[in-house]
Parts: structure tokens; C-alpha cells; sequence
């Protein structure tokens, strides 16, 4: 059996102030997922691109971000999905703060399947008001909050 091709990612777990979370809104057809699914804004790394520069060339393409603290990994999820290119994809979350903003895409989102974006209190998380990737973002989140950076990223599994 070969190995899947998996495009290496970075994604933000971008807190503000008040640790609010700011995702994106994912539609893919084909999944399980009529209304499809929150997560972390982020995206792939190019080739000779370091996760950390991948990073905020993501958030300033897709939020406008341009000052940010990255304080590190926290996370890194793989899932097999089907890609024009790959089996899957591998990510990495950084934490990441940022002072509360307005979001101002610079690219258009639509064609990274990007269908909204908004700012999650920790309750809205906690409530599971919708489908979040990953699918314990509640947890994950709280672990984060409580524990800060770990010393190397945090394993979810598959399904989570």
C-alpha cells in the first residue's frame, strides 16, 4: 500500500482579547456536512515556505491580519479527503493572538471554499452551537487556554 499524499497545512487558533475565536466557514461538497463546518483560518505551505511564514501569509490573504503574535503550535490533525492533488491534508494550529478586528479578505474566498467568517465566544464553542473542526474545538480549545503552548504539538486523532 502506498502512502497518501498529504499537502502539508498551517492553520490559527486566533484568540482575541476576551479569547474569543475567530473561524472560517467550510462547504465542501461531498461530506456528510449539509451545512458544512467551522474551522481554524489557515492554508497550505508552499514550496521553501516556513510553517510560520505560510502562516501569516494566510491570515493577511484571508482575514487582512497583518500584526499577530504567533505563539506556537498547539495542534496538528491529519484527515484523508479527497484533493485535486492529494489523499489529504496534514495541520498544523498555531496559537495566535490578535487584538479584536474586522475581517477584510484580500483574495477571494469563495474559491478556497471559504463561505464566512465570524468570531466564536467560548460558550458559542462550548455549546457546540455548530459543527467544528476539529469536532472537541471545545476541548481543545479549553486545554489550550489552561495549559498555553505545549512543548510539542498535541496529536488529535482522526475523527476529532
Amino acid at each position: 500500500m502506498t502512502e497518501p499524499r498529504l499537502r502539508q497545512a498551517v492553520r490559527a487558533l486566533l484568540l482575541d482579547e476576551d479569547d474569543q475565536v475567530l473561524l472560517v466557514h467550510f462547504n465542501w461538497e461531498g461530506l456528510d456536512l449539509p451545512a458544512g463546518f467551522w474551522a481554524c483560518p489557515g492554508g497550505g505551505i508552499d514550496p521553501g515556505e516556513s510553517p510560520e511564514a505560510a502562516l501569516r501569509r494566510e491570515l493577511a490573504e484571508e482575514l487582512g491580519l497583518e500584526s499577530l503574535d504567533v505563539k506556537g503550535p498547539v495542534w496538528r490533525l491529519t484527515r484523508l479527503f479527497p484533493m485535486s492533488h492529494w489523499d489529504g491534508q496534514t495541520d498544523v494550529t498555531y496559537l495566535v493572538r490578535a487584538p479584536h478586528f474586522k475581517p477584510h479578505p484580500r483574495v477571494d474566498l469563495l474559491t478556497e471554499n471559504v463561505h464566512g467568517i465570524r468570531w466564536f465566544t467560548r460558550a458559542e464553542v462550548a455549546a457546540g452551537v455548530v459543527t467544528f473542526s476539529p469536532r472537541d474545538l471545545s476541548e481543545q480549545l479549553a486545554r489550550v487556554l489552561d495549559e498555553g503552548v505545549p512543548g510539542r504539538p498535541r496529536e488529535i486523532p482522526a475523527l476529532g
